[in-house]
């Protein structure tokens, strides 16, 4: 969804506010429950994603679009105007377009790239229930179909060091690393195995509890 500029949505409130009350307000309360939606994100979490404001965007395209039809409105029987503002509008779609397909094809990647370390866990003995801990725990473990949860910080940090290596008696788990870096100490004497690298994590490696035993590979 393309994002509605400051500039269109205040083009949008004077061009209701010049409209009499009835538009004005009726184009009010969308704006200010949109703000009222974004501002958490915007000024209380420390990091955002596009997807969080996609509610404001769809509040905030009202006004936008009021700006827009008012613009070609207003352009009636000037051409140059007109060509100016369909250039514009064809830019921006076009400009939207190539955000889209290059944010597709990187999500297509990385989902290839989980898929692959998913099944490279299971035959490593990590199947359901199961239990992830470590780098890009939440995504491993949801494409694996087992619990993410980190030792008292991050995602998920629900668990002592303790309690995660008394779950992992019985339970397979695996501690993910990235880039070389060792495992954590109560972990270091599990069987360590490399998985196929994720987009920006080198030298991917899950080091796995004895309670996830490795399939026996079937012979040729």
């Amino acid at each position: 969804m393309a994002r509605p500029s400051g500039a269109r949505r205040g083009g949008g409130l004077a061009v209701a506010h010049r409209g009499g009350p009835g538009p004005w307000r009726t184009l009010l309360v969308p704006t200010a429950a949109a703000l009222s939606v974004a501002a958490p994100y915007l000024l209380f979490v420390g990091y955002a994603a596009p997807r969080f404001l996609l509610p404001a965007y769809a509040l905030l395209s009202l006004p936008v679009a009021c700006c827009l039809t008012r613009l070609f409105t207003a352009a009636r029987g000037r051409p140059l105007v007109l060509t100016g503002l369909c250039l514009a509008l064809a830019a921006h779609f076009a400009l939207q377009w190539a955000i889209t397909a290059t944010v597709a094809a990187r999500s297509r990647a990385t989902a290839a790239a989980f898929t692959a370390v998913a099944a490279e866990l299971r035959t490593q003995g990590l199947r359901p229930p199961c239990l992830v801990s470590g780098e890009e725990a939440v995504r491993t473990g949801f494409r694996t179909g087992c619990a993410s949860r980190q030792v008292l910080g991050g995602h998920d940090g629900s668990i002592s060091a303790a309690g995660l290596v008394r779950l992992a008696r019985t339970t397979p788990t695996a501690v993910l690393v990235a880039g070389g870096a060792p495992p954590p100490p109560w972990a270091a004497q599990w069987r360590p195995h490399d998985l196929p690298a994720l987009p920006g994590l080198p030298g991917y490696r899950a080091y796995l509890a004895p309670s996830a035993r490795a399939v026996p590979t079937p012979p040729p």
